[in-house]
């Protein structure tokens, strides 16, 4: 729970607040939001990413299946949806939303849910930074669709194959962390 002051801080960002958390939260919204899944309460995996111990983006993913509403808007029961967004600001534009994807698919989320084959992530055909962040990191087209009235992409990427990596190499897996 020590995270939710650095949760909400980031769900206030401009650029968080234009796709990701559209209205404001207050702290005791976000405790009641995110509360759940920190604590896992919640079919939900939820990280923070790290780089050189700073916190500066947040990541969930979760099995289509356990959420049968959003399964039928984007029409896939099979695989897991991966949400992202990075908080703080001097960490956007650098690569950083391509790395902790690919990691976090391949290190966190495919082992967790070691059956499933596929991920999703959809996102705002507005939002141009996170379809390409999304594009580099392997994730395909498959269907526009419209969710609470936004045009929305969804996209997917199938399991990476074990041995292979599913980033470019310029970058040491390493340096990410995710608690």
């Amino acid at each position: 729970m020590r995270d939710l002051p650095t949760l909400t801080a980031w769900l206030a960002e401009p650029h968080v607040r234009k796709f990701y958390q559209k209205t404001p939260l207050s702290p005791v919204e976000v405790a009641l939001e995110y509360g759940p899944l920190i604590r896992g309460e919640t079919p939900d995996i939820c990280h923070i990413a790290m780089s050189d111990d700073v916190p500066f983006a947040y990541l969930q993913s979760y099995r289509n299946v356990d959420y049968p509403d959003w399964a039928a808007v984007i029409e896939k029961n099979d695989g897991i949806s991966v949400d992202l967004f990075i908080g703080k600001p001097a960490y956007l534009g650098r690569g950083f939303g391509r790395l902790i994807l690919s990691q976090y698919l391949q290190r966190i989320a495919f082992p967790h849910f070691a059956g499933e084959t596929y991920a999703y992530i959809a996102h705002d055909l507005a939002n141009a930074a996170a379809l390409r962040c999304s594009r580099a990191a392997r994730f395909r087209p498959v269907r526009e669709f419209f969710e609470d009235g936004v045009k929305m992409l969804l996209l997917v990427m199938q399991r990476p194959i074990v041995g292979r990596s599913s980033v470019d190499g310029t970058t040491n897996m390493n340096e990410i962390d995710f608690f």
